[in-house]
């Protein structure tokens, strides 16, 4: 009976007192108050104090907890995650799906008998009721707020601060830790590697295709790519931030940008030239494309991740910007 009651007692005052401060490879995690955490957008009053049985409804969460030696038990869109993340793939590979990121499974969901369940709240919010009736729920705000900790925050901040939380959540603070320091150094590798070859404060544009001619996705200054993008001391453009963390661009957009490299993210495989993909009439006068400062990065590095998707495109960002030669750059 004691045991019971304290284990009821841990609940509760987790469900109040275990979120995540964003933390550096210093200090370590700060689990504090739900309510004060701003990637919370609800939770249930009370949460399990060691989950073990967790289903997540975003790609994000089953990255969190496979960098904490957590197999999710179950998880949306389990056929795009090889592709679009890919950490851990070995350990997802039997793990059940229960829906589409956008309509998951309640009855899948319950049939697996969770202890807990992930979700985003501007995805999740209509169903939360429904989620927490099948068993404790937290829905995260996906995207970051313009501004966290009095400072602008891009989507690097954001997911480190919810990853952050998970461990909390998990009880594995220490090995969140754990995972942050390993991306600081890597970070910090990659940064001087860029210093080394003379390629601080590069500017650069990351684009992903969409599959329409000519019309891409740039990420912004307050995206994943961004916060990486400063982390390493490189320059992207376009850094005004948008909600979303990306923008439309084309082709035409670059011409007035002759200090800027491109880094495509493409939709298909390597058997597409990087010719075949620039081959329009805008394209030929780009400076990057005219100097050969255009590179292919690989497909499936996620920019709306965890800090193991943030240390992967620190390592795409660096290696393309070493591939491509350097701009003539301004003195600052």
């Amino acid at each position: 009976m004691k045991r019971v009651l304290r284990a009821t007692v841990c609940a509760m005052s987790f469900a109040l007192a275990c979120v995540a401060h964003a933390a550096d490879a210093t200090s370590a995690i700060a689990c504090t108050p739900l309510s004060a955490n701003p990637t919370v957008t609800q939770a249930s009053a009370t949460l399990p104090a060691h989950p073990k049985r967790i289903v997540v409804l975003e790609f994000l969460f089953a990255e969190a907890l496979l960098s904490l030696d957590i197999t999710p038990v179950g998880m949306v869109d389990t056929a795009y995650y090889p592709s679009w993340i890919g950490y851990g793939v070995e350990r997802m590979q039997s793990v059940p799906d229960v829906g589409t990121r956008q309509e998951p499974s309640l009855e899948a969901i319950a049939a697996l008998k969770p202890d807990l369940i992930i979700g985003v709240g501007f995805r999740h919010a209509p169903i939360f009721s429904a989620l927490q009736s099948i068993a404790p729920t937290v829905l995260f705000q996906f995207s970051p707020d313009m501004k966290l900790d009095g400072a602008q925050a891009t989507q690097l901040d954001w997911a480190r601060r919810i990853f952050d939380t998970i461990g909390c959540m998990t009880d594995r603070a220490a090995q969140a830790q754990a995972v942050e320091r390993q991306l600081d150094e890597g970070l910090a590798r990659d940064a001087k590697r860029l210093a080394d070859a003379g390629r601080a404060h590069a500017d650069f544009a990351l684009l992903q295709e969409l599959g329409l001619p000519d019309r891409y996705w740039a990420y912004t200054g307050n995206s994943m790519a961004g916060g990486v993008a400063a982390k390493l001391g490189l320059t992207l453009w376009p850094a005004k931030p948008t909600r979303e963390g990306t923008t439309y661009v084309t082709s035409e957009d670059l011409l007035k940008r002759p200090q800027t490299s491109v880094l495509l993210t493409s939709a298909t495989g390597p058997e597409v030239k990087l010719d075949a993909k620039l081959d329009s009439p805008v394209w030929r006068f780009v400076p990057a494309r005219r100097d050969g400062r255009v590179t292919l990065v690989e497909r499936n590095v996620w920019g709306f991740g965890g800090p193991m998707s943030a240390l992967k495109l620190s390592h795409a960002l660096t290696e393309g910007m070493l591939r491509v030669p350097a701009a003539h750059l301004k003195v600052r």
